[in-house]
């Protein structure tokens, strides 16, 4: 039996369409197939994410309790065997008609460090903290590092920070690693911080008048650029650092949420 050109014709364009439904419906599958590995993907990384997150809140938690705890006995206890001490000397110095001054001086210092004691117990206090505000905190630790004349900083800022006091925290705590690298490494005489916005965005910018660095030694610098790095990621914003050859810019770039109530 013969088999007509068109009879060919048809069979030809038959299988030549079940091919291409077959290569659509693979097609289809691989795209389902990579939509579904994608959306697997996305939510072991948001379930990570969350859970680094729910890792991170439990661990400030404990961090808080911990330290409310601490700075109630610092307060109720060392607190108050410093001021009993204070309290001696003073009755000491009235009763002693020529005083030596090493006494007065040793009165001073502890006046001193009942001041510090003071500080460091209320800045571990849960309800100072969830009233933090980042100007007030750094104004005052610049006046501490000033007074030691090992360096000046001066600070100028154009507005409020539109921040949470938790977020506020964290910004203090980058800005206090960026101090201390310049005191312990730049050898700098001089820092500014400047603070403003700009575009939707907050920037924080640290420069010094040392003696900079090079790319090798920032690789090598350890510890104190990841925890800058790794809060700045925390606040959802990016972090540089910037020199060259003499004195050194740290730059922090973070998104302005504008909320409405």
């Amino acid at each position: 039996m013969q088999v007509s050109a068109n009879n060919i014709i048809l069979i030809v364009i038959l299988i030549t369409c079940i091919f291409l439904i077959a290569a659509g419906f693979l097609l289809i599958y691989v795209n389902l197939y990579n939509q579904r590995k994608r959306k697997h993907i996305e939510e072991k990384r948001i379930m990570a994410s969350e859970f680094e997150s729910q890792l991170l809140q439990s661990r400030m938690e404990t961090q808080e309790e911990t330290f409310a705890t601490l700075g109630k006995e610092l307060h109720d206890n060392v607190g108050q065997l410093l001021n009993s001490a204070k309290l001696l000397i003073g009755v000491t110095q009235r009763k002693l008609t020529d005083a030596p001054d090493t006494l007065a001086i040793a009165d001073e210092t502890l006046g001193t460090a009942i001041n510090e004691l003071r500080s460091l117990s209320k800045s571990l206090n849960k309800e100072w903290l969830e009233q933090f505000n980042f100007i007030d905190n750094l104004q005052a630790e610049i006046k501490r590092i000033n007074a030691t004349d090992h360096l000046q900083i001066h600070f100028t800022h154009t507005a409020p920070l539109s921040l949470k006091s938790d977020e506020q925290i964290i910004l203090f705590r980058i800005v206090q690693e960026a101090l201390q690298n310049a005191i312990k490494h730049a050898q700098a005489t001089n820092i500014n911080i400047i603070l403003k916005e700009e575009a939707n965005s907050l920037y924080l910018i640290i420069e010094d008048d040392g003696k900079g660095f090079a790319e090798k030694e920032k690789a090598q610098s350890g510890v104190g650029l990841l925890n800058m790095q790794h809060r700045t990621k925390l606040l959802g914003g990016t972090i540089e650092w910037k020199s060259a050859g003499n004195g050194a810019s740290v730059i922090i770039c973070l998104p302005v949420k504008n909320e409405t109530v």
